[in-house]
């Protein structure tokens, strides 16, 4: 990027801020204390499939941005402690929270030793999901969550320096957001060692305005990015390139869906590579595809990553 396009960037970056008065709009009320059933299955609760599968269960217990609540997150600390070894923060989509986050989760604490956070946005507010994007649950409300989740596993004895954020689609979203040159979110980015975003929703400005569809980039802090050439929920080709070239690592697949990391937790001991669904979202029916050759090189760059980043011994 050349010097007048970056000032021209930061420039824009700079021409909308959050107030006080945007951080009450984009902190809607936390008014649940415990999962919701899932879509699929109503005789279990969300916190079934984290026990399941070793992870703890969702509680009430990450203090809000403004203080007003506390957000419901599995926290998963590793078993020998919690000092010396990467955390990380993972956001989820549109969807709620679910399968997705579960098998990452899984992935960091078995592959790379780290203590882990899922974080819930959506029921901690009495909302299921938030299909439709560009709302006060969008962009800013889970950057300012992502924000709170750093400042609660750093009160856990997280080590400042190697704190990861990851989110997928929506909350992929929130980690540009969060990573993004901005006057209010430089306070908080660098709390966290680097953003990792998984085919997010990228779109800025247009008919939705700079409040729901937020700058993104110039980025603060290190972040890659994660994109598929077959997705048509946040296809790349409908936002500005430099969303993503901005980033330090941008590897696109050119076959892949949207979630093609999808785990498929109702047979995990299958192989569902190549296996589709149709996602739920009632404004945009995406395929979903699962791809093993993305999700294995993907995984392969994010434990590349994590290593060089930080100081532990990471096998």
């Amino acid at each position: 990027m050349n010097k007048l396009v970056l000032i021209l960037a930061l420039a824009s970056a700079q021409a909308w801020a959050m107030s006080d008065r945007d951080i009450e709009h984009f902190q809607p009320a936390v008014t649940q204390n415990s999962t919701p059933q899932t879509f699929l299955d109503p005789d279990r609760h969300v916190s079934w499939y984290t026990s399941k599968r070793g992870l703890a269960e969702y509680l009430p217990q990450v203090t809000s941005f403004d203080g007003r609540g506390r957000l419901l997150a599995s926290w998963t600390p590793n078993r020998q402690g919690v000092k010396n070894r990467p955390t990380f923060i993972l956001l989820h989509g549109g969807h709620g929270i679910g399968g997705h986050e579960v098998a990452t989760a899984m992935w960091a604490r078995d592959e790379l030793a780290a203590n882990v956070l899922v974080l819930d946005s959506f029921w901690s507010r009495g909302r299921l999901e938030n299909w439709l994007g560009f709302t006060e649950l969008g962009a800013n409300m889970r950057a300012l969550d992502a924000v709170a989740a750093g400042r609660f596993v750093i009160e856990q004895g997280a080590d400042p320096g190697s704190v990861f954020l990851m989110g997928e689609s929506q909350g992929g979203w929130a980690v540009l957001r969060v990573m993004t040159n901005d006057p209010f979110f430089n306070r908080y980015n660098r709390m966290f060692r680097a953003g990792i975003a998984l085919y997010p929703v990228c779109r800025t400005g247009g008919k939705w305005g700079r409040h729901y569809a937020p700058p993104l980039g110039p980025y603060n802090n290190i972040v890659a990015v994660f994109t598929g050439g077959r997705d048509t929920a946040t296809p790349v080709n409908e936002c500005d390139r430099d969303v993503f070239t901005q980033t330090t690592l941008w590897q696109h697949y050119p076959n892949a869906t949207h979630g093609f990391d999808v785990p498929f937790l109702s047979s995990p001991n299958q192989d569902n590579d190549g296996r589709c669904v149709t996602a739920m979202n009632v404004y945009n029916k995406f395929a979903i595809c699962r791809s093993n050759s993305a999700t294995v090189d993907m995984r392969s760059r994010i434990k590349s990553m994590v290593q060089q980043l930080t100081p532990y011994n990471i096998p």
